[in-house]
């Protein structure tokens, strides 16, 4: 499958955080290790509203907008990797993410304790849900779940004029 150009986006979005004057070595290994694994993953767009089973409700859903939260993002995400040397330079990679358009971080939280992350993009009448992490230790939780509260979370028209675009 051809990389939806929405998907582009964000990848692009995300490779520039470390485009800054002193960026740390660890960071660049970090960005190397994410772009590895996202060269794999896999896209399905949605033009229906996905099923909703009220596992998430949208006061469990947080926008990222301070440093704390960045970090629970990261440490969440970093979870994705097996090796640990990996994990930490995912931390290292996205603890240095701006917030900007066109892409924003969202957490989950259950019992208040961070279970799931995303990054949203938004371009033109398409949204991407992608870079989906659930802690692994939290069974009740499935990226379904996460993916259905952030549509009813951002308040999301879904049809074939507003794809929805969800990254595996």
């Amino acid at each position: 499958m051809t990389l939806p150009k929405i998907a582009e986006t964000k990848n692009q979005w995300l490779y520039q955080q470390v485009d800054v004057e002193f960026p740390t070595k660890e960071s660049i290994a970090g960005l190397e290790v994410y772009k590895k694994a996202v060269a794999t993953r896999q896209y399905q767009t949605l033009t229906e509203a996905p099923q909703q089973d009220g596992t998430f409700t949208s006061d469990e859903i947080y926008l990222v907008d301070f440093h704390r939260l960045t970090v629970m993002f990261a440490l969440l995400q970093s979870s994705m990797w097996q090796s640990e040397s990996d994990q930490q330079m995912i931390v290292e990679f996205l603890t240095q993410i701006i917030y900007s358009s066109p892409c924003s971080l969202y957490l989950g939280f259950k019992q208040g304790e961070a279970v799931s992350a995303a990054i949203v993009t938004r371009e033109e009448q398409t949204v991407l849900i992608s870079d989906i992490a659930i802690k692994s230790d939290f069974d009740s939780v499935t990226k379904q779940d996460f993916v259905a509260g952030l549509y009813d979370k951002l308040d999301l028209t879904v049809d074939e004029s507003h794809p929805l675009v969800i990254e595996q």
